[in-house]
């Protein structure tokens, strides 16, 4: 395996963000495929989970699409390892647990990877900056395509693909655009902003998707339904919504800035002054001070910053990021330490290049 996969993820972090780059931080494009005539991987033994990853080993050896993906197994990594690549977003939460034969093939951009033996046999998923949804989908449906090409996939005339979790069955395909909205929440209005979405078949999870904590005014919006839908009916609907949400949340940092900017440009630089100069913060801290610092800086407050480099501090700041690097600088007694230094010695990297917000 090669070590340096651990120094240069996230690099999807360095594309553009486009006009909405300040709101929409990420997109996700992922398909749910199974093989045909193998047990689906709940209820699969090992000798057949084995059988499934040498199968997809070797189509995408015969795949000339895929010739430069990376091998990674699952069970050879280290937890951290295991846990730096789910905060990459490069594989899911159950694929971080680990377990005989669960294999992730990863783009040299890693941006791309598909997952063997999670859930399903197959999850392909690409990850983009920004509203690169569809550009997103358009990758997605290559390697999709390439591996059809090399597997037979698991297929039924009137319900579609064929998927572990009925939620998936039809399409296979799920989408998902990460907003920071931190203008609805401060004006008490996230919740009628994210209400009746569910009418539309989506849905709303926090920053690592299922299950996870709405930390940092991070929130993911998905498709959770497949069956009956197409991939156009999905990304139509997800757009529209997510749209709509940007120019809500794009009107609430307005009246924020016309109505209250002395107590909101407080919050700001009381959080540029904590991370400026604390000796310890912890993760969800550090997630709600960063938040207050990206609002900032689409008022120019901070010429040094910008969205992408807030972003990518984001991720640096997660505890398997931060455990690298604490491993290899050796410093450091506590995590929680060595967050605060590496926070001080980014935001403080602004300090004489910012524009005060009373000048």
């Amino acid at each position: 395996m090669d070590a340096k996969l651990f120094d240069r993820t996230d690099s999807w972090l360095k594309g553009g963000a486009g006009d909405t780059g300040h709101i929409a931080v990420s997109s996700r494009a992922r398909l749910a495929r199974n093989l045909g005539g193998f047990p689906f991987a709940p209820h699969a033994k090992p000798p057949a989970l084995e059988n499934v990853e040498k199968y997809i080993a070797e189509g995408i050896g015969r795949c000339e699409r895929l010739g430069a993906f990376e091998r990674l197994e699952l069970a050879k990594l280290s937890g951290d390892e295991r846990a730096y690549l789910r905060e990459s977003r490069l594989i899911s939460r159950e694929m971080e647990q680990g377990g005989e034969h669960r294999v992730a093939w990863v783009s040299p951009e890693e941006s791309t990877s598909i997952l063997v033996n999670e859930e399903d046999h197959l999850r392909l998923q690409v990850v983009r900056t920004g509203l690169g949804i569809r550009d997103a989908l358009e990758a997605l449906k290559e390697i999709d395509a390439a591996l059809a090409d090399v597997v037979g996939y698991a297929w039924s005339e009137r319900y579609g693909y064929l998927t572990a979790c009925p939620t998936n069955v039809g399409t296979g395909f799920r989408a998902s655009v990460m907003l920071h909205l931190p203008g609805l929440r401060q004006l008490k209005e996230i919740e009628s902003g994210l209400q009746g979405i569910g009418h539309h078949g989506l849905t709303v999870r926090g920053f690592y998707g299922e299950n996870s904590e709405f930390t940092g005014d991070f929130y993911q919006i998905s498709n959770e339904i497949t069956l009956g839908r197409t991939v156009d009916e999905i990304m139509d609907t997800l757009m529209l919504v997510v749209n709509r949400l940007v120019e809500k949340e794009s009107e609430a940092r307005l009246e924020l800035f016309r109505h209250h900017e002395s107590s909101v440009a407080d919050a700001i630089w009381r959080s540029y002054g904590t991370l400026s100069f604390a000796r310890r913060i912890g993760s969800s801290e550090a997630m709600r001070l960063l938040s207050m610092i990206r609002l900032g800086i689409d008022k120019g407050w901070f010429g040094d910053l910008s969205h992408a480099a807030l972003n990518r501090l984001v991720l640096e700041v997660q505890p398997a990021h931060l455990e690298r690097r604490r491993g290899r600088e050796g410093k450091f007694d506590s995590r929680d330490e060595a967050r605060a230094a590496f926070l001080r010695e980014r935001v403080q990297a602004a300090n004489g290049h910012h524009k005060d917000a009373a000048s």
